[in-house]
């Protein structure tokens, strides 16, 4: 089958000749194409040669290679006019407009003195009124636009003010000379404001000042007509909206509070109006306001206005006095009996309810007595209204010591029947006391306060180490429980050597067991106070010889870190610093000991093989000429080590097949060494030795962290990619499926399979083709390829033009047709 390609080139070959003029060639091409041959004709200008009095019309016949012009068969003399040749048949003279004979058709002939303007005009026409030529006699004459409603007229006049007709300009034209009728002497219609009072007007002043006495509608100015006329005495006119309740009334007046006028709509908040009648104690106040309750203001029918409607300060909420006495139960009274004189009825006189404390004696209340304020549970009258008695639990001053109401009182209690205090010795045991044996011997059971022999009272009893009664001190030779001093009784005897006494047996804390107080260097952490005690005075271990544990920050190479205040649990050591492993370097990598910058991320991955993703710097010559620089280095897939050395955006043409970039030793973006969607082309692209290579895409393309699906391609062995570029087309064996698990639902046709590097299977423009990838063909051979999925491609067919990344299947794929657009990026190891 012959491919929709080849056709195109051989159709567009066809036409270009035919537009050439080689009809045959394009003729014998298009026959080898369809079987068919198309005849084309090109048109030009037609020549043509007229004779005078001539009136046939002569044809003219052009061709691609001259004219040929036909004579008429009747007439004058004719000219035959070819490509090279002119044949011309000539008579007598032929008569002419000009020559001063009238000849037939022609109106006049003044022979010179024919022209614009004159008697004859050059066609030999007699110059008229209406041919667009002013001639002798004629003000004007605009041809076909003479009329009368114009400005030059249809006998070729002037149209001009009083002539009667109305011209441009003109309102009218009444052709008199009356300036008082519709038309004035100036073509005017007549109208307002022209000074001149027309019949329908009652006056009219030539102005358009509406305050004064005739308005710019030429009427006479008066009150309601919506213009304020100062001079007439009016404050404002707002036409038809003037009204007595509104801004202007009908006197043509402000409406202001007190005129009397009730002002309620539009602006106006006027709720009554009474004229000179309003005012303080009115019915409608000063602010034209209806005086009501709480407004401050005591209007008709109110007995007081204290400005509120708060009850219970001395005016109601209805205007009203309150007070007591008038039989009204108001705000804070408690009852109002209009005071009768009886406090005794269940409301005094003060409008209250009967109480305790009131000062009153109510019997019928249950009280015994009333002292009002001098009530009291220690004088004569409790504050429950009651007489005072020996067992009612209250103690009467100057009268009784005790009194712990009924069944309390009494023998061994702390108050008697009689209302006197229970004190030691008077042989009465009471609550408080430990024994009363009423005497006041301290040898025997019962001291004479009162108490059992105990520790402290000066005697040594059973039990008890010592007893200096108050002598007994827990700093002292006998502890205040009778014990002999100890280290860890919580006391410090500095007698005995003690410099503390916390009495537990931490040694974390501020007092050792030995009760010495804790202090750096004891090998003792004093918990909250030091972060370590080593007991030495060693200042480059994990402890100081202040006690502090090593910081990343105190200028001395000590705990973990393995240079100065760098490496192990501190930050990045820089180059040439020590390090156990490329954790502890900024640079990722630890040569010997020392911090440095590997030639690539496989001996990174190699030196520290739990070093992760992420920017590395990388030196590929060592101490060559090459400066180091950053590049991503991927440490997960298949053992990791891999250096990024491209990143393209299929939906751009950075990386087609034909860019430059593949082949030269230029960088691009080279800021953007990080795996993300920015393209690059990165130093190591040039100069990174590897023998296998990974290839990347994501495809739909992100917007966040890239995603990649991944392939290897092995056994390359290369000094560079730059230099793999160069190197014509180079095979991989990876096969179809592995390219096409790049993208998900990806299409290739069937055939050719040229996979690898630098793939042109067909090296014919247009054709598909890629840098890395694999390229595909319906048809059992490379001859016309129509597919690929790669980094660096293009080409299409089939009305398709691939991405630069991605999959291009078109003319058929084993998935359809597709044109897929891909984010990619290439690794090297």
């Amino acid at each position: 089958m012959m491919e929709l390609g080849l056709r195109r080139s051989v159709l567009s070959t066809t036409l270009l000749l035919a537009a050439c003029g080689e009809t045959d060639t394009a003729a014998s091409a298009s026959e080898t194409s369809s079987g068919t041959s198309d005849v084309q004709t090109s048109t030009g200008a037609p020549l043509t040669t007229t004779g005078v009095g001539v009136t046939d019309t002569p044809t003219t016949t052009q061709g691609m290679s001259g004219g040929e012009t036909v004579e008429p068969t009747t007439g004058d003399p004719t000219t035959t006019t070819g490509d090279t040749t002119d044949t011309t048949t000539t008579g007598g003279p032929d008569p002419a407009c000009g020559d001063g004979h009238v000849d037939p058709g022609e109106a006049c002939d003044d022979g010179p003195d024919n022209g614009a303007g004159k008697p004859c005009n050059l066609q030999c026409q007699a110059n008229t009124c209406g041919d667009g030529d002013q001639g002798p006699g004629e003000e004007c004459d605009d041809g076909a636009d003479n009329m009368d409603s114009n400005s030059c007229k249809a006998d070729c006049t002037n149209n001009v003010c009083g002539d009667g007709a109305v011209g441009p300009g003109e309102g009218c034209d009444d052709g008199d000379d009356d300036d008082a009728d519709d038309c004035t002497n100036a073509c005017a219609l007549a109208s307002c404001g022209d000074g001149i009072v027309a019949p329908t007007e009652q006056c009219d002043d030539g102005n358009l000042d509406n305050t004064d006495a005739c308005t710019d509608t030429c009427t006479d100015a008066t009150c309601s007509d919506g213009h304020v006329q100062p001079s007439a005495g009016e404050e404002c006119d707002d036409g038809s909206d003037n009204a007595d309740n509104a801004a202007c009334t009908t006197a043509c007046k402000q409406n202001v509070c007190g005129d009397g006028a009730l002002y309620n709509t539009g602006d106006g908040a006027e709720e009554c109006d009474d004229g000179v009648d309003n005012g303080a104690g009115k019915a409608c106040n000063a602010q034209c306001q209806f005086n009501t309750c709480g407004d401050g203001d005591q209007g008709p029918g109110e007995a007081c206005d204290d400005g509120d409607l708060d009850p219970g300060d001395g005016c109601s909420s209805t205007c009203k006095l309150e007070e007591c006495g008038n039989g009204i139960l108001d705000p804070r009274e408690d009852c109002d009996d209009q005071q009768n004189g009886d406090d005794d009825d269940g409301c005094t006189d003060s409008c209250e309810l009967p109480a305790c404390g009131d000062g009153i004696h109510q019997p019928s209340e249950g009280e015994e007595c009333d002292l009002g304020g001098l009530n009291s549970d220690s004088g004569a009258c409790t504050v429950a209204c009651k007489l005072a008695t020996c067992g009612d639990g209250l103690v009467q001053a100057n009268v009784e010591q005790c009194d712990d109401g009924p069944g309390n009182n009494g023998p061994g209690k702390a108050c008697n029947a009689t209302c006197k205090t229970n004190v030691c010795g008077d042989g009465d045991k009471s609550p408080s006391e430990a024994c009363d044996d009423g005497n006041g011997s301290n040898d025997d059971a019962c001291t004479n306060v009162c108490k059992q022999a105990s520790c402290g009272d000066g005697f040594e009893q059973p039990g008890e180490e010592c007893d200096a009664g108050d002598s007994n001190s827990n700093t002292g030779a006998c502890t205040l429980a009778c014990k002999n001093p100890i280290c860890g009784d919580t006391f410090v005897q500095p007698g005995k050597g003690e410099q503390c006494d916390d009495g537990n047996l931490s040694n974390n804390d501020a007092c050792l067991n030995t009760c010495k107080s804790a202090s750096c260097g004891d090998g003792v952490v004093h918990q909250g106070v030091e972060q370590c005690d080593d007991g030495n005075q060693v200042g480059n271990d994990f402890c100081s010889n202040q006690c502090l544990s090593p910081t990343c920050s105190d200028g001395v190479k000590n705990g973990s870190e393995t240079d100065v205040d760098c490496g192990g649990s501190c930050g990045k050591c820089g180059l040439n610093l020590q390090c156990t492993g490329g954790l502890d370097c900024t640079t990722g990598y630890c040569n010997a000991g020392k911090c440095g910058i590997a030639t690539n991320c496989k001996a990174i991955k190699q030196a520290t093989p739990g070093a992760g993703n992420g920017v590395y710097p990388i030196d590929p010559d060592g101490a060559g000429a090459q400066q180091p620089f950053n590049v991503f280095c991927e440490m997960t897939i298949d053992g990791g080590g891999w250096t990024l050395a491209l990143k393209a955006n299929g939906a751009q043409n950075t990386f087609t097949y034909a860019a430059a970039l593949w082949t030269n030793n230029a960088t691009y973006q080279p800021q953007f060494p990080d795996l993300d969607h920015n393209e690059a082309k990165l130093q190591s692209f040039n100069t990174v030795p590897f023998n296998d290579v990974l290839v990347g895409m994501e495809h739909p393309i992100g917007g966040g962290a890239l995603v990649l699906k991944t392939i290897k391609l092995p056994g390359l062995n290369r000094p560079s990619l730059q230099n793999l570029m160069n190197a014509g087309y180079v095979a991989t064996a990876v096969g179809r499926n592995a390219w096409k698990s790049l993208i998900d639902n990806s299409s290739l046709q069937p055939n050719c399979n040229r996979e690898g590097f630098n793939s042109v299977p067909w090296n014919v423009a247009g054709w598909p083709r890629a840098r890395i990838g694999i390229v595909s063909n319906q048809e059992n051979d490379c001859s016309s390829p129509d597919s690929y999925i790669g980094i660096g491609g293009d080409g299409g067919q089939c009305n398709v033009i691939g991405y630069s990344v991605g999959d291009l299947a078109s003319c058929g794929g084993d998935n359809g047709d597709k044109n897929l657009a891909a984010f990619g990026a290439v690794f090297v190891r």
